[in-house]
């Protein structure tokens, strides 16, 4: 219904041949939620009561996007049936229809104006992005016609789309730059502007390339078998990379940038165009929207990025799972949109914790990792605190946190609750630290810095529960640093002799401190 003009209807709760009411109990949040995990649309769902029975209706939106299923086929409603329909025939039926992209319009250009490096990357993509799909790699073996006809960038008089010539036709300008330099502001230790006449397609692939040589591997020892690595999560800095090419401002002739830094193992791309769709960098990771739609779809149908929604969340998720900070990715002025990635040698202890997370499919959730890497570096957390990382509302971030207390690390809790908050749980942060070495890393880099503070630190601890809390105890401050209660007691009361805590009136197991009035 996504994929059909107009969108449609669906109505849970009746019996499909007789029409006969049958009612439903279905929660509506969470069978949205559950269409929108299989197929990236988050339709609108409403609760009915029609003659006292309970039923569910799904309100489907046209899609500005041909939207796959869960078999990775496009289809779409005629009468009453779903059909199959490829890319180019949806792409020239929303031709004309309100909000038309410029990219799927058709241009001058046939077939042959394909240039053959281009068509080669093409089936270079197209045959490694899915060696078990003999759809795929018929796709790749096919005649360039068909090919280009399946990928949406075809229509059916026999000329390449805008996003067809762009991708596959010589360009007059460059549209994408590599520079590599040894620190911020250092010397420039390699430079790429592509000649004049490469295609789009080729552009991205020689700057793959050059990422591909800049991002060295890193080699885990001990427990992880030698597991290699590289410094910066290569889907995610491929991810940055193309998604500052498809979404950019086509209108602006500047070419998007890409700066490799040697010794930070950074990637920073700058985009040409701000944000649009309601986009903006506190809900990059959960709003959607496509400037150039069908060159998006194109990307997707070669292999380029993931489904819409799941790139950017992959892109967060494998960052924080190594111990590298999340992405930023910001609007600037020009306007541009800059997005940051700083990897570096991944953080042992932390890729020992994701790595065993359990159920498995959780280590690929990313707002587990997101409840996880907050909880490396804060004492505790609140699903208030929560939704601004997540991007969520509140509702969800607590769902979240639940998801994530139902996970388990050696057979016990990852999370445990504690009082209104959570916190890591003993067993994850004793995982976190099996050896000298691992502490003095983690110390280092601030993880776990509350473990145990030092005194320089312990009014840090106490700040962060008093923002949220009128009172702090001492088996709070115990549960949150994994101290005595004797010596959060002792604690604390060097706080008040040094002015920064006073005692309550109460005592006894009512003992606890107050901010200074």
């Amino acid at each position: 219904m996504a994929n059909t003009p107009g969108g449609g209807a669906l109505i849970v709760g009746v019996e499909n041949r007789s029409g006969d009411l049958l009612g439903t109990e279905l929660d509506p949040e969470w069978l949205r939620h559950q269409i929108y995990r299989r197929v990236d649309v988050a339709p609108d769902v409403e609760v009915v009561i029609e003659r006292g029975i309970r039923l569910l209706v799904i309100y489907v939106a046209e899609a500005r996007e041909p939207v796959e299923d869960t078999g990775n086929k496009i289809r779409w409603r005629v009468g009453a049936a779903s059909v199959p329909v490829d890319r180019g025939e949806w792409w020239t039926h929303r031709q004309g229809r309100a909000g038309w992209d410029a990219m799927a319009r058709s241009s001058e250009l046939g077939v042959e104006a394909a240039t053959a490096g281009a068509v080669a990357v093409a089936r270079e993509y197209l045959g490694r992005r899915d060696v078990s799909n003999d759809v795929q790699q018929d796709l790749a073996r096919a005649p360039i016609a068909d090919m280009l006809r399946q990928l949406g960038v075809l229509t059916v008089d026999g000329r390449l789309t805008e996003a067809g010539a762009l991708l596959f036709c010589p360009s007059p300008r460059p549209w994408l730059t590599w520079t590599r330099l040894d620190v911020e502001g250092g010397d420039v230790l390699a430079q790429h502007v592509p000649q004049q006449g490469l295609s789009l397609l080729e552009q991205i692939q020689r700057v793959e390339a050059l990422l591909e040589a800049a991002n060295d591997r890193v080699t885990i020892p001990g427990e992880f078998a030698e597991r290699a690595l590289r410094e910066l999560p290569a889907r995610s800095a491929r991810e940055a990379i193309l998604n500052g090419i498809v979404h950019r401002d086509w209108n602006l002739h500047e070419p998007t940038t890409v700066t490799w830094v040697e010794e930070d193992a950074s990637l920073t791309v700058v985009s040409p165009g701000g944000f649009v769709g309601g986009i903006t960098s506190e809900n990059v990771l959960t709003q959607r929207y496509s400037r150039s739609p069908a060159l998006a779809d194109a990307a997707r149908a070669l292999g380029l990025v993931d489904k819409q929604g799941i790139g950017v969340d992959r892109m967060f998720r494998e960052m924080v799972t190594l111990g590298h900070r999340p992405p930023l990715v910001i609007e600037e002025p020009g306007p541009r949109v800059r997005t940051r990635l700083v990897g570096g040698r991944p953080v042992v202890p932390v890729v020992r914790l994701t790595s065993r997370i359990q159920p498995t499919a959780r280590q690929r959730d990313v707002q587990v990792a997101l409840v996880v890497y907050t909880l490396l570096y804060h004492p505790f957390a609140t699903a208030d605190q929560l939704a601004t990382v997540l991007q969520r509302t509140q509702g969800e971030a607590q769902e979240a946190l639940e998801t994530t207390y139902r996970c388990v690390i050696d057979e016990q809790p990852l999370l445990t609750p504690y009082k209104d908050t959570w916190l890591l749980s003993l067993t994850a942060r004793r995982l976190l630290v099996t050896a000298r070495t691992d502490q003095d890393l983690l110390r280092r880099l601030r993880v776990l810095w509350y473990q145990a503070p030092e005194p320089a630190d312990a009014p840090a601890v106490v700040t962060a529960w008093m923002a949220t809390h009128d009172r702090i105890t001492s088996g709070d401050y115990a549960a949150l640093t994994g101290l005595s209660a004797a010596g959060a007691r002792g604690v604390l009361d060097r706080l008040v002799n040094d002015g920064q805590l006073v005692r309550g009136d109460a005592a006894g197991r009512n003992a606890h401190y107050l901010r200074p009035s």
